[in-house]
């Protein structure tokens, strides 16, 4: 259980913007090479790219599924795994990998179940397309919305890392800063000395606030299990596949996330206002 959170406040918060993930989910997958690795047919190609977004997603999520955990349990030697491997970090996800730091990347998680954090963002998308109900992608988006909720709701005093990002909104409103910010008094010290010199007094002070990297994956996918129950009661197919959670979480970092963090500092601006006096 993650008892250093409130799920019934993220569960809340994520409540009234479930139904909206059909319209939210806005990544547009470009699935062409597919067909090249006879994933899909011609035909396929054009049916798929004529559906929502969100129709669209569910069609990959499901075939590669399939595809991967078949290609994974051919015991001759089969490259097949490492192209959709190399094509979910690649050409799905838009990280741009080789295929020589891919499959140590995917052996590593495979055969010897460390996970790690410095291509935690690669190698939970292999995860999360081959073991729907057990991992879901640890990304910037995702770390980005469930640190806000955490935040907002004061859900609880520990947050995720976030790993590295390019999205200017996200970056422009930079979450560990505003992480920070909330907890300022963890960063005071009246000792200067301590400021000084190459004593990592930053890292030591997240050590606090945040997870450790070394089990914020396993966290992460105990937590969006427990998520996912309450917030899809009922639906078993939401309740089991933890992309669904995933996907939402996705879908609104960068724009209700970032919407509610800029109203957020509209409505409390306080501490700004006598900045220049």
């Amino acid at each position: 259980m993650n008892t250093l959170l409130d799920i019934d406040k993220i569960v809340g918060y994520l409540l009234p913007l479930k139904e909206k993930l059909h319209r939210l989910y806005n990544w547009n997958a470009k699935i062409d090479r597919l067909v090249e690795l006879q994933i899909i047919d011609n035909a396929q190609l054009i049916s798929w790219n004529s559906l929502s977004n969100f129709e669209k997603e569910l069609k990959i999520k499901h075939t590669l599924n399939q595809h991967l955990n078949d290609a994974n349990s051919v015991n001759s030697v089969d490259s097949k795994f490492d192209e959709l491997c190399l094509w979910i970090i690649k050409d799905w996800g838009g990280i741009n990998l080789n295929k020589e730091v891919v499959k140590p990347l995917v052996n590593q998680f495979i055969n010897k179940k460390d996970w790690g954090f410095n291509k935690i963002a690669s190698i939970s998308k292999v995860a999360s397309f081959m073991f729907p109900e057990e991992f879901i992608i640890y990304d910037s988006r995702i770390a980005y919305s469930l640190n806000w909720i955490i935040l907002k709701t004061n859900a609880g005093n520990k947050y995720f890392p976030i790993p590295e990002g390019r999205n200017s909104k996200m970056t422009s409103f930079d979450m560990n800063t505003l992480i920070h910010i909330k907890h300022a008094n963890n960063f005071f010290t009246n000792d200067h000395q301590e400021l000084l010199g190459k004593n990592k007094f930053i890292s030591k002070r997240d050590q606090i606030i945040y997870f450790d990297k070394k089990d914020a994956y396993k966290r992460l996918n105990r937590l969006i299990k427990e998520i996912s129950v309450k917030l899809w009661d009922g639906d078993l197919e939401k309740t089991q596949k933890l992309f669904y959670t995933e996907m939402l979480l996705f879908s609104i970092a960068d724009n209700v996330i970032f919407q509610d963090i800029v109203k957020h500092f509209m409505d409390n601006n306080s501490i700004f206002q006598n900045s220049s006096e």
